[in-house]
């Protein structure tokens, strides 16, 4: 008898919603494949961008900066009108410090929309993850407070970057405004990644290089 009930009241229940849950259409949210992944990039991002350099008095000397960086490619997600596959290419401008988001329709390989915006910065690319990585041991100052804090925790001597784990992130102005420098204050609106860096052991540094990708610097460190 309580059976019943149970099963009386679970069908008066879902009676209540017979078409909220609505099955997907096959295909209708998948993801891009590699084929439409590099159509949408290559009609988001014209393969024209050449590489800038800049440097710095008293540190590294010659810095290579790219004209744009990937940051997203993805399925976009059709709105209510929106017909065919679309995607979605999110990009940083370096010269210009701006994002650029890109809506492709791979139907008509037509750009449908494009919007620039400052300030928003999304995730950190594996490439500009090593981009940090290599202009913090290219810059000789860097080199030497890296040497003498691996020294300090390990007792060995720094002759790679193997010997470290690296991690970085998103660096904004706005998060730390009383300890930084002038260089320092321009992250946010220029794309910057705080760099923490760690022993094979675990052991985390007690400096923490921030590198300014917009302008191919290390900018200063931040001590824990």
């Amino acid at each position: 008898m309580k059976a019943n009930r149970l099963l009386l009241l679970l069908l008066s229940f879902t009676s209540l919603f017979p078409l909220c849950l609505k099955p997907l259409m096959a295909g209708e949210f998948d993801p891009l494949n590699t084929t439409e992944f590099n159509r949408a990039l290559n009609l988001a991002i014209p393969t024209t961008a050449v590489m800038r350099t800049t440097s710095q008095s008293g540190r590294s000397a010659v810095a290579a900066v790219p004209a744009t960086e990937t940051l997203l490619v993805e399925r976009h997600i059709n709105q209510k009108g929106q017909n065919g596959r679309l995607a979605d290419v999110y990009s940083y401008d370096y010269a210009k410090n701006e994002t650029v988001f890109s809506v492709v329709d791979l139907t008509t390989n037509k750009v449908l929309s494009t919007e620039r915006k400052q300030k928003l910065q999304l995730p950190l690319t594996a490439n500009e993850l090593q981009r940090a990585t290599d202009l913090i041991f290219a810059d000789a100052e860097e080199r030497r407070l890296l040497n003498t804090e691996y020294k300090r925790i390990t007792g060995k001597e720094l002759t790679s970057v193997s010997q470290l784990n690296v991690k970085a992130f998103v660096f904004d102005a706005e998060s730390l405004p009383e300890r930084l420098n002038p260089a320092s204050k321009q992250c946010g609106l220029h794309r910057c990644a705080q760099v923490l860096l760690y022993t094979h052991a675990s052991v985390v540094f007690e400096v923490s290089p921030i590198v300014n990708l917009s302008k191919g610097i290390v900018t200063q460190n931040i001590g824990f």
